[in-house]
């Protein structure tokens, strides 16, 4: 133990450059993964809970990229005054049979799919900087900088006290994160205001996202109760303490997958303890988890308006393998997932795009598949329908989520990646248990990090990670190569393998360079890298968290001038936030229709038009972004109601885009229907309107497309099957906008026939209130 601590003070205290560089990357990486999981927009510091998460994983992995650069320039200058400074490299024998160096091979085929895969998305810019600031992680730019925090971790956390305080980083925020979450299952939030909510969130954005987490602190943290301390009865105190609160937590979570992924983890710790260790030492760790899952059980016991919501998600497991619904709704559970998948395999054999591109993107689409962050624009081309406007931006499974975004290469480097390194943590616990080490420090290393990453990666075939589990899982599979090393490093010197070996022969995949050469090479690297990063940090991040501060502090301003200028002043420094645009834009849209309503038609134009100029922006930015589409087509709407009827070829052709770019939401097929017989276009407008209607075996009546239907047969004089049709649209959903409309068209058809009787009772029933929303 002295010794250690001997090492560890001469390591921090190296007085060398390149020394102080080692400790900065370690503290950086181990901030960033401490940080990432626990902040978020506390007290409203900015407009986007998970804004901050973000931002700490750009500026730590742009760090460690540049001083690791700068770094290895470093070593290159020192080397030019010593002999045979030559740069070797020989890939098959540096990777020989050691599944750990293939897993990095394999993981660095996965980063070159995605970035060939952004240069082929049909938006690259959307690709690299993601679309939405809360579908986090799949992006080029969070991918990268996840891969840098994989990357430190694999090839420079070498040693056991650079992996114990990785394992004690992730025991700690999962402990820190627990008991957060628990306070909000009791109704106590003072920092976030989540408290009350039926399944927690803790410091993550999702209660799934939470629950992925607790799957890798959990077996991280019965681990570490094996380790040697002075104070051993404090010691297991403290950690039975933190192992309640974390087994509580996932309990109140209510994640379904999350719960399978845990008791998956756990029964690999002890499958792996059993391997490597004795039945006493394993028996000890149980006595823990038992004495854990007590004091668990009485914190969850306790009185609480949100119930025992987890002993009710339990128990509802089985019964998602017996859903027998019909409708193709996504929703929560199982048969929401099969769902899901099933259109995400579609997707995969058919490589739908919502626009046209050249045939040499056609044919590479299978090999490096949609593009970063482009699957929301995809699945509603091949989706189920669905009642509601339920974008679904994440294949609900990670290897489909690769496979779908960077085609068949990302999937296979993915797949080869974790499997190797799943054969890397096999090939360990097995030497382990021939040398018969027994349960030291390497042992608890193995036990902390490996099962907490086979848990994740079950966790993540159900799951939609976001970085805010996903640093931590990257992480962890960079973890995986860390110990392999240093474990086979150690059980190598102690069986005394170690020889002295004759070169191998090269390999035809070699590298050589002089000292000079690499030294250019890495110097022009590091200088484009540092440039390249910090520009990107400053003008991307920096100024939208800036606009996002901006936001928060003056949302809530009870002076209206003042509200109204600082989201002026937000929209001009970050135009392309989706969020903020079009929530500014439905504001404009509201008081632009209050002052029409008053009689100031030139005040509610001008309105309007700043209102749908922002859009306009946004959408040469994101022209496929749903939102902003039906924003652009409601302006066109308005503005054709306010008789300025130039705008009737934009509203025709902004209609037929968003039917056609999105056909699994009847409700957008039907309010497009109706929109083209406005303009004139009766006959798409029917077609539009049959294709809704369907969709009702699966979904629901959609009284809006028969009344778009109907009325488009009046135009054509089909007044027979026009009747038939509005009348279907009021049984349909009787006191739907779309029912009520139909009143009214059927009162005017029975008066021109004569009719009375029926025009006085449409007629009133035509001018009831809406009392059902599609």
């Amino acid at each position: 133990m002295h010794s250690r601590a001997t090492n560890l003070v001469r390591t921090i205290n190296d007085p060398s450059a390149e020394g102080r560089i080692d400790q900065a990357i370690l503290w950086i990486t181990l901030g960033a993964l401490f940080m990432i999981p626990l902040i978020f927009s506390f007290f409203e510091i900015v407009a986007v809970f998970n804004e901050l998460k973000v931002v700490v994983l750009h500026l730590t992995a742009a760090l460690i990229a540049i001083l690791w650069l700068w770094q290895i320039v470093l070593h290159r200058l020192d080397a030019r005054s010593t002999t045979g400074n030559e740069v070797h490299w020989d890939l098959m024998n540096w990777a020989g049979r050691n599944p750990a160096r293939w897993a990095l091979i394999a993981a660095s085929i996965w980063v070159f799919a995605q970035l060939a895969s952004t240069l082929l998305s049909p938006l690259p810019i959307i690709s690299f900087f993601g679309g939405d600031e809360a579908r986090s992680g799949y992006n080029l730019y969070d991918n990268l900088s996840m891969a840098i925090i994989f990357l430190s971790i694999a090839l420079r956390f070498r040693t056991r006290r650079k992996l114990e305080l990785l394992a004690y980083t992730l025991v700690l925020t999962g402990t820190i994160a627990a008991a957060y979450g628990i306070a909000q299952h009791f109704g106590w939030d003072p920092i976030g205001n989540n408290a009350g909510r039926t399944r927690i969130i803790a410091s993550f954005g999702n209660t799934l996202n939470f629950g992925g987490y607790m799957v890798m602190s959990i077996p991280a943290t019965l681990a570490i109760a094996a380790k040697r301390t002075d104070r051993k009865w404090i010691w297991l105190a403290a950690i039975v303490c933190a192992l309640s609160l974390q087994i509580a937590g996932i309990w109140v979570s209510g994640g379904r997958g999350p719960y399978v992924a845990a008791t998956v983890s756990i029964i690999t710790f002890f499958a792996i303890s059993l391997l490597i260790t004795t039945s006493k030492e394993t028996l000890r760790s149980a006595a823990v988890l038992v004495a854990a899952s007590i004091a668990s059980a009485i914190i969850v016991s306790l009185p609480s308006a949100q119930g025992n919501i987890g002993l009710e998600r339990a128990i509802s497991i089985g019964s998602q393998f017996n859903s027998n619904t019909t409708s193709t709704n996504i929703e929560g559970g199982l048969a929401g997932r099969f769902n899901i998948w099933g259109s995400s395999l579609k997707l995969a054999s058919s490589w739908d795009l919502p626009n046209e591109e050249p045939v040499a993107n056609r044919v590479l689409r299978p090999l490096f598949g949609l593009g970063p962050d482009m699957y929301i624009y995809s699945f509603p081309l091949v989706g189920n329908p669905q009642t509601s406007l339920a974008l679904v931006d994440h294949a609900h499974n990670y290897e489909l989520q690769v496979l779908v975004e960077s085609g068949f290469v990302g999937f296979l480097g993915f797949m080869a990646m974790s499997g190797l390194l799943t054969v890397a943590i096999l090939a360990i616990v097995f030497r382990m248990r021939k040398a018969r080490a027994g349960l030291d420090g390497y042992g608890i290393l193995l036990l902390a990090l490996m099962p907490a990453m086979i848990g994740k990666l079950i966790e993540m075939q159900t799951g939609v990670g976001r970085i805010s589990d996903l640093a931590m899982n990257f992480a962890l599979f960079g973890a995986a190569v860390g110990v392999y090393e240093l474990v086979n490093t150690h059980l190598t010197i102690n069986e005394s393998e170690q020889t002295a070996a004759n070169s191998p022969e090269p390999s035809s995949v070699n590298l050589s360079a002089s000292n000079q050469t690499a030294l250019a090479t890495v110097f022009v690297a590091a200088a484009v890298v540092t440039a390249v990063s910090l520009s990107i940090f400053v003008s991307w991040d920096l100024r939208r968290l800036s606009a996002s501060r901006t936001l928060a502090l003056g949302y809530d301003h009870p002076m209206q001038v003042e509200k109204a200028r600082v989201w002026a002043d937000v929209q001009e420094r970050a135009p392309e936030r989706e969020s903020f645009t079009f929530t500014l834009f439905e504001q404009y849209l509201e008081v632009a229709k209050q002052q029409h309503a008053l009689g100031n038609t030139g005040e509610a134009l001008r309105l309007l038009n700043v209102g749908r100029d922002m859009l306009l922006e946004y959408e040469q930015r994101d022209p496929l972004e749903l939102d902003t589409q039906i924003g652009l087509a409601k302006s066109a709407t308005v503005l054709m109601e306010w008789g300025h009827d130039e705008y009737a070829q934009e509203l025709a052709d902004r209609s037929i885009k968003l039917a056609d770019l999105n056909p699994a939401y009847p409700t957008i097929l039907g309010t497009s229907a109706t929109a083209l017989t406005s303009v004139g276009l009766h006959e798409l407008a029917i077609e539009y309107a049959d294709m809704a209607i369907a969709t009702e075996a699966t979904t629901q009546p959609w009284s809006k497309a028969w009344y778009a239907k109907g009325r488009a047969l009046i135009e054509l004089d089909r007044d027979d099957e026009a009747i038939v049709a509005l009348t279907t649209a009021t049984k349909k959903q009787p006191g739907a906008e779309g029912a009520l409309l139909s009143h009214q068209l059927l009162a005017q058809l029975y008066l021109e026939r004569g009719d009375d009787e029926l025009h006085k009772l449409h007629t009133e029933l035509g001018g009831g209130k809406i009392t059902f929303f599609e």
